[in-house]
């Protein structure tokens, strides 16, 4: 076998003990894992809109916000990998997650060049959609690298924007950090995004992009997201997800934990962590403070590749947490 089938099918069969291991098939005395109800799903959830300071599926039931970061999927599909991105799609079903959170153009962690990005977004949302996925798709990041002036930045969001309109299970992030040295200037000012808001067609729930400060009214969007501080203990980076909840009630817009600290092999303070029970805790408080939902963050998940065990182990930890409020939550008016 030559060395890149090789590699190709370990990957294919990983891929597939994951899917077994977070659905406890196969396995002596293994509690199966709770997916996400089925009207979770986009068939049958439909496009998502805003309840107040909830997310909702077209029938008004309450849509609870569990996704996971998958960066690299669209480079994936883009350069002829779409085995491995349907295997991390099939894993985050797997393990109870509804939403993807993927990058519409990179220059850092990989090279997906806008126009290559946009070429293939269909793809993604339709793969997506056959797993049972949303996608919260983002149009603008390391926009810097690509020297992106306003005009480019408006096309980039212009053309996303029309692109997720078309795909009922697609929701839109502006930027990733606007505040981040990898965006272009223009992108460091929150008033930015209320000429960009105007480019994303009415039927697409969006977040214009996290702040620099946890407690930052702007910027916002249809819903907002956070970026929490990971400095400080563990047990402070719990307690900070109440001013998210504070958010929500002081704008009254749902508010999603965006990108908290992330799971990794092995602990890298103020970056990764790599305690289950932990991200376990992160998602129950994320429910417990009033907030939309949040999306679980991951070494692996930078590069949408299915996650060593470790992660794994807290990628199902926070879908345990996260099932705790979503099984009991009631059916809203």
């Amino acid at each position: 076998m030559r060395p890149e089938s090789f590699r190709r099918a370990l990957l294919a069969a990983s891929a597939a003990a994951a899917i077994l291991l977070a659905t406890g098939i196969g396995l002596p005395g293994a509690s199966r894992m709770t997916s996400p109800p089925p009207s979770q799903a986009p068939g049958t959830c439909g496009r998502l809109t805003v309840r107040g300071t909830d997310i909702a599926c077209r029938d008004g039931t309450r849509f609870h916000w569990n996704g996971v970061t998958a960066f690299a999927l669209l480079e994936q599909i883009a350069h002829g990998r779409r085995t491995d991105a349907d295997a991390y799609l099939r894993w985050a079903r797997a393990t109870g997650f509804n939403l993807v959170r993927v990058l519409a153009m990179a220059d850092v962690l990989f090279k997906l060049t806008p126009e290559e990005g946009r070429r293939f977004m269909p793809t993604l949302f339709s793969m997506a959609e056959e797993r049972g996925l949303y996608v919260e798709i983002v149009a603008l990041a390391d926009t810097a690298r690509y020297g992106m002036g306003p005009a480019a930045l408006r096309e980039q969001v212009a053309a996303v924007g029309e692109l997720a309109a078309q795909h009922p299970n697609a929701v839109l992030q502006i930027a990733n950090e606007h505040y981040h040295p990898t965006q272009s200037r223009e992108l460091h000012d929150p008033g930015a995004f209320r000429e960009l808001a105007r480019l994303v067609p009415s039927t697409v729930l969006y977040t214009a992009s996290a702040a620099a400060e946890d407690t930052a009214i702007e910027p916002q969007g249809t819903f907002i997201t956070r970026h929490l501080s990971r400095s400080g203990n563990p047990a402070r980076m719990i307690e900070r997800v109440q001013l998210l909840g504070d958010l929500a009630r002081a704008t009254g817009k749902p508010v999603v934990n965006g990108e908290p600290i992330g799971a990794g092999e092995r602990d890298e303070p103020g970056r990764r962590l790599a305690d289950p029970g932990f991200f376990r805790d992160l998602a129950k408080r994320t429910s417990a403070a009033g907030l939309a939902g949040g999306t679980f963050h991951c070494e692996d998940g930078l590069y949408a590749r299915v996650p060593g065990p470790v992660q794994q182990a807290c990628a199902r930890a926070w879908a345990e947490g996260a099932s705790v409020s979503a099984l009991s939550s009631p059916r809203r008016p």
